[in-house]
């Protein structure tokens, strides 16, 4: 299958994923339709109980008010994803097609060009399954364990950490209209998690596509400098051969320049999301941590799994992302440019230095996106959470 056509039906995917919240991300206009509205109710209603049960529980016992606050960074990751695909609609829709038509050029040009296109969609095929499997399987059991329990058991819990007002769950009627409310913004927030980090992971993913063709365009200028300093072996003396070096030079420049400016433009279209994606699930993970280092509770231990699951598949990511920048500038500095003129070694020199100035990722100007900081607020989380738990705050 052409890569054209294998991205574009990994597109149509994601948007047949947000046309189920009412979020046509292919349309031109974007409408609000009655399942629109159902998903910007999700995060609102979470917030309104949730901070309203949270207070509740807080004058009971600290511990108890914590546990109202465990998915507050999904509540925040959400509202992120949700605001940005709104907000940024245009900007979205346009970078798709972009990546769409950059296959659709690219698969002509030959066989090399199609390996590096087909290996970058695999690349976000495997991160797909990977987001599919996590999140499905973490989301079923939250939703399943509450009526495993109440079957099995006759244990009643909820599904997320607050009850409506005026409904209690001892009663069967008050549990199951309480279970119903809930299953409303686990299915809806799954769903969103899943559309948002498809949305930004296959934006982040095109980098390292775009940095294997740049490779690609820059072999191709150093065989035609190889090929010319061999040439002066055997050609006969004020014989001049071109090899078409300016035009491959030119293309080459060409392309560094849609590498940087497609990176700027995926920062500055996700930039909110993705720090606010990585931040809370460190929230939520030093709230998980301080809840079961108490005493065992189901919900956030599972939540536990989904927050930290999220911010290392970003942080790793971000990592390749600088793996792909280091790969650019490692393949300018390889190039033979001691076979340009003096005209194409300027151009060359300023190619060179934006390669290696080129913008990290970093999360509200404070800390690059890779596995290195994955891990620090993963080890300050534990330390801070510890610390919670040991001294009851």
């Amino acid at each position: 299958m052409k890569p054209s056509l294998r991205m574009h039906g990994l597109v149509q995917h994601i948007n047949a994923v947000a046309q189920q919240l009412g979020l046509d991300m292919l349309t031109v206009k974007k409408e609000y339709i009655f399942r629109t509205w159902v998903t910007i109710s999700a995060p609102l209603t979470y917030a309104v109980f949730g901070v309203y049960w949270g207070f509740i529980e807080a004058r009971r016992h600290w511990l108890e008010g914590i546990k109202s606050c465990i998915m507050l960074g999904g509540l925040v990751s959400g509202s992120a994803k949700l605001l940005t695909i709104l907000l940024r609609h245009t900007p979205i829709r346009d970078l798709l097609y972009f990546i769409i038509k950059i296959c659709e050029d690219y698969e002509q040009r030959g066989v090399d060009f199609i390996h590096a296109l087909n290996f970058g969609i695999d690349r976000v095929y495997k991160i797909q399954r990977i987001i599919f499997v996590g999140y499905s399987i973490t989301f079923l059991i939250m939703l399943l364990m509450p009526l495993v329990l109440l079957f099995y058991k006759g244990i009643r819990i909820t599904v997320m950490p607050y009850e409506i007002p005026g409904l209690s769950i001892d009663s069967n009627i008050g549990y199951g209209l309480t279970y119903l409310q809930h299953t409303v913004p686990e299915v809806v927030g799954g769903i969103g998690f899943y559309l948002g980090d498809m949305l930004v992971l296959l934006a982040l993913n095109q980098i390292q596509t775009f940095a294997d063709i740049f490779q690609l365009k820059a072999t191709a200028l150093n065989d035609a400098l190889e090929r010319k300093e061999q040439s002066r072996y055997v050609c006969n003396v004020g014989e001049y051969k071109d090899f078409n070096i300016q035009a491959l030079l030119m293309d080459l420049i060409n392309w560094h320049q849609l590498f940087v400016d497609y990176c700027k433009l995926v920062e500055r279209i996700y930039d909110n999301l993705i720090a606010a994606q990585v931040f809370a699930a460190s929230v939520s993970i030093v709230i998980c941590l301080c809840v079961n280092l108490n005493e065992f509770d189901l919900i956030s231990a599972i939540f536990f799994l989904v927050s930290a699951y999220s911010m290392s598949v970003y942080c790793i990511v971000g990592t390749q992302i600088e793996f792909a920048y280091d790969q650019v500038y490692q393949t300018v500095s390889c190039l033979s440019w001691h076979e340009l003129n003096c005209e194409q070694r300027k151009l060359y020199m300023m190619m060179l230095q934006r390669a290696q100035n080129m913008k990290i990722i970093v999360l509200l100007g404070i800390v690059p996106l890779s596995l290195g900081t994955a891990l620090q607020a993963s080890e300050l989380d534990f330390c801070f959470g510890s610390l919670l738990a040991k001294n009851n705050i």
